[in-house]
Formats: C-alpha cells, structure tokens, sequence
C-alpha cells in the first residue's frame, strides 16, 4: 500500500509540474500576444527551463528579433539547440538557418541542410522549401533539379505557397525535366500572390493557347491539399 501510495503521490507531483508548464507558457502567449515581450521572455523562460520544447523554440525567437531583450544570437542558437535535440520541428529549421546565415556562428551549410533534413523529415513544410531551395539553387549542396522538385512537391502538397511558386518555376522552365506549362500555370495560380507568380502567370498564359490556360485553371479548381 505504502508503494501504490508513493506511485499516486509522485503522479500527482508530475501532473502538477506539467499544469505548470502549461500555466507558463500559455500566460507567456498571451502576454506576448499583447506585446509584453519582457513579461513573456520571463515566463517563456520558466516554462522552458522545465523542458517545454515550444517555449525553448519562442525564446530563441526572441532573442534573434531583440523582443524584450537586447538581440543575442548566443541565447537563440542555445535555445533553438535545446529544442530541436528534442525534435521540435520549428526549432530544427530556425537552427539550421542560422547555420546557413552564419548568425552566431560560423556560415555551415552541410550543418543547416542536416537540420533542414530533420525538420523536413517531419513533414514541416518551411523546412521543405527551405531544402528545396538549396537543392534548386546550388547553394551549399551540388545543384540538383530533380531532388527540388522532390521537397518543392512535398511542401506545396500541403499548401505552402512559396514552394508552389518554385514548383511552377521548374515546370515552366523544365529543369531537369519535361517542360509543361499546363502544370506551370496550375501551381503559379496555386501560389497565389507569392512574390512573382503573378508575373509568371501573366507571362506563361500569354504563350499558352485558350484550351491549356482552360486546363491548368480546372486543374488549380480541382486541387485539394494534403
């Protein structure tokens, strides 16, 4: 009896420590959603020193954007490393980019792609574009189309509009790959009002025939995301 009553005891002590972790982070939420950043870097800090993942990637955040504290890239790579060991999928992006900018330390793309890699391996799609990019670029990593257009598809699948952009890009472009504006233009009207998808619709509409621009507009109509 005495051991069942030890075990219920320290449950209730874990159910209460978790209550709050909670309490921290969700009153550090509201307080930054008003812009108290210096009250929600303090409870973003409680909440985070007892493990909570999501408060670890906030404060890195902050201290990357200078909210309710003087900018130190020190603290946000120590934070956003914190987090994404623990695989926080957000985290693991963020400190991969600042690998990729070279923010507190020294520019390492193969360290950043590692990083992008975990994230997008959880299906994050920022960190699929953001490897996208890579590969699409050359940037860090030998140029490769195929592969992409491999990470660009996995994204705009579930509706991230920048990578739809790109995806139209290859098409239209047929990098590495069969050009075809039918599909061009689909993913360009998907994209929305993303930085030059306008401007590349206009202009693969104006080579394309009635019938084409017919198909890539029912086939944009007909999509659905995953």
């Amino acid at each position: 009896m005495k051991k069942l009553a030890k075990l219920w005891l320290s449950g209730l002590m874990l159910l209460a420590a978790a209550a709050s972790w909670a309490d921290d982070f969700s009153d550090g939420v509201e307080l930054y959603e008003k812009k108290d950043y210096a009250g929600a870097l303090k409870l973003f800090t409680k909440a985070a020193e007892k493990g909570n993942t999501d408060a670890q990637f906030n404060l890195g955040l902050m201290y990357v954007n200078g909210e309710g504290v003087a900018r130190d890239y020190d603290q946000a790579l120590e934070w956003y490393e914190k987090s994404a060991d623990k695989g926080n999928a957000r985290a693991q992006l963020n400190y991969g980019r600042m690998f990729a900018k070279g923010l507190g330390v020294k520019q390492d793309y193969s360290e950043a792609r590692y990083w992008y890699r975990k994230s997008a391996d959880q299906g994050y799609p920022d960190a699929q574009y953001s490897l996208g990019i890579m590969y699409f670029t050359g940037i860090g990593v030998r140029q490769d189309f195929e592969e992409a257009r491999t990470w660009f598809q996995k994204a705009a699948m579930k509706g991230n509009a920048s990578s739809q952009h790109y995806l139209g890009l290859i098409y239209f472009r047929g990098n590495g790959m069969q050009q075809d504006d039918v599909e061009a233009l689909k993913w360009f009207i998907l994209a929305g009002d993303y930085k030059d998808a306008v401007e590349y619709r206009e202009y693969a509409e104006s080579r394309m025939s009635k019938d084409q621009v017919a198909q890539a507009r029912k086939l944009a109509g007909d999509w659905q995301p995953n």
